[in-house]
């Protein structure tokens, strides 16, 4: 009576991956093959017939489709929403806009050097500012192009300070694209592909000089003259994905600085 069913395969398992005495479920071999056989034939019409997802395909473009609008209204109202209070956020910390004028400039001194645009990024803090990317040089050029940035903003370089890829001129594209995107929204009853576009292109001629300026007077500042470099910091590889192509590693430098005293200076 306890044995098992002539021509079944017995097989124990638990989601937890613990055996059990007792629990055991009993699948015929004619519904394995079945199954097999129903697997093999859904590739073969896939393979031979892939315009059978053409009705899957077509209801989820025109599901996205319909939902495109929400998706924009969402991020629009999300993006004018977040980013002035990440720039104000920014423009209160006059450490953090000094250290990220230090990092523009560091970047800045380093693409002079290469003669080329280099796949840097950069993020200031109260403390220092790191730099990653794969064409980060390494740790004592980063080091010396630091220290000469910042020798030659305090000599009156401070158009080092600006840099055109900055995050900040792409929160500008955004911030401009969500307000155009919503002033669409308020004196027009419909969207349209054109009017998506305008919003699009209006964003793109305004974003560089709108993030110029948003660098200028509110995320850096071109004072400098009490900042000094301490050190710079090292963290271990990463790769991006797809492993960045032939496995090239992305560095990541910190380089820390600090406020000197106004009553009292380095002397060594």
């Amino acid at each position: 009576m306890g044995g098992r069913p002539k021509g079944l395969i017995a097989m124990e398992f638990l989601s937890d991956g613990q055996y059990h005495a007792g629990q055991k479920i009993y699948i015929l071999k004619g519904d394995i093959k079945i199954l097999c056989l129903s697997y093999f034939f859904c590739f073969l019409l896939l393979l031979f017939f892939p315009y059978l997802l053409l009705p899957v395909v077509a209801f989820f473009i025109i599901g996205f489709l319909f939902l495109l609008p929400y998706v924009f209204v969402f991020n629009s109202i999300f993006n004018i929403i977040t980013i002035p209070w990440q720039i104000l956020k920014i423009a209160a910390d006059r450490r953090v806009r000094k250290n990220h004028s230090l990092e523009h400039a560091t970047v800045n001194v380093l693409e002079e050097r290469y003669g080329r645009p280099l796949r840097i990024g950069g993020l200031a803090y109260s403390d220092g500012f790191s730099l990653s990317g794969p064409d980060l040089p390494p740790a004592y050029e980063v080091l010396d192009a630091a220290r000469e940035a910042l020798y030659r903003m305090k000599n009156g370089e401070i158009h080092l300070a600006i840099h055109p890829r900055c995050g900040t001129s792409m929160a500008a594209a955004n911030l401009i694209f969500s307000l155009a995107f919503i002033l669409v929204l308020v004196f027009y009853s419909h969207l349209s592909i054109l009017n998506i576009l305008a919003a699009f292109l209006l964003a793109n001629m305004l974003a560089i000089p709108f993030g110029r300026t948003l660098q200028r007077f509110f995320t850096t500042y071109k004072d400098v003259g009490d900042l000094r470099i301490v050190d710079i910091l090292g963290r271990d590889y990463t790769f991006g994905f797809p492993f960045e192509i032939f496995l090239n590693p992305n560095r990541t430098y910190f380089v820390r600085t600090e406020i000197e005293s106004k009553r009292f200076r380095y002397l060594v």
